[in-house]
């Protein structure tokens, strides 16, 4: 019995150093992320390494209630944050420059890393230090382009007909205009009301 509780014993004071460890750990990187966008890349790497092993669960029961409740941003800044460090360690492995700033590295998110070097190369050719305009604009061609907005549907319409008023609602599937709907709906009026005269028959 005392072995039991010894071996317990044992196994909660391993699983209190881990939670300590992790604890430190997160610590550390929280307080990397929260030196600011100086370090964009090491915020962003930070920031990774948290939602990857979900340190986060120490201190919040969700990634975004964490991220806003300890950085006071959104789960959606953060992403963008760590989108802009990935750019920097693909620019940085090739030895290339990094860009001046998050939101400069930021327009390259979206882009494969062979497209990312390809813009930053050529925005780089002739500006040490280009703009994030600049690099949107040099980086919109090359990424996809969102599918266009499907036309909007025309409105419910109402019809007042002698004896009754018609209400005709435009669906998704198979729209094909006010008088089709029409000539579909008197069909079907009409094999009603053959069915109901011969259940009355």
């Amino acid at each position: 019995m005392s072995m039991w509780s010894s071996e317990a014993r044992t196994d909660r004071l391993l699983k209190d150093e881990r939670e300590r460890a992790d604890r430190e750990r997160l610590a550390t990187l929280t307080a990397t992320a929260k030196r600011g966008l100086v370090a964009f890349a090491d915020t962003g790497a930070a920031l990774e390494e948290i939602q990857r092993d979900e340190l986060w669960r120490l201190e919040a029961p969700t990634w975004s209630e964490w991220c806003r409740e300890t950085l006071g941003l959104t789960d959606r800044r953060v992403s963008q944050l760590m989108d802009a460090a990935k750019t920097a360690r693909t620019l940085k492995g090739l030895g290339l420059k990094l860009p001046s700033s998050e939101r400069v590295a930021r327009e390259l998110a979206g882009l494969t890393p062979e497209q990312a070097v390809e813009v930053w190369q050529e925005v780089t050719a002739d500006d040490d230090a280009p703009s994030a305009a600049k690099v949107a604009k040099a980086a919109r061609s090359r990424k996809p382009r969102k599918a266009g907005r499907k036309p909007a549907l025309a409105k419910p319409i109402s019809l007042r007909v002698p004896g009754a008023a018609v209400r005709i609602v435009p669906r998704k599937n198979g729209w094909s205009g006010m008088v089709a709907a029409l000539e579909h709906a008197l069909e079907v009026a009409r094999q009603r009301e053959a069915e109901q005269a011969k259940k009355a028959a």
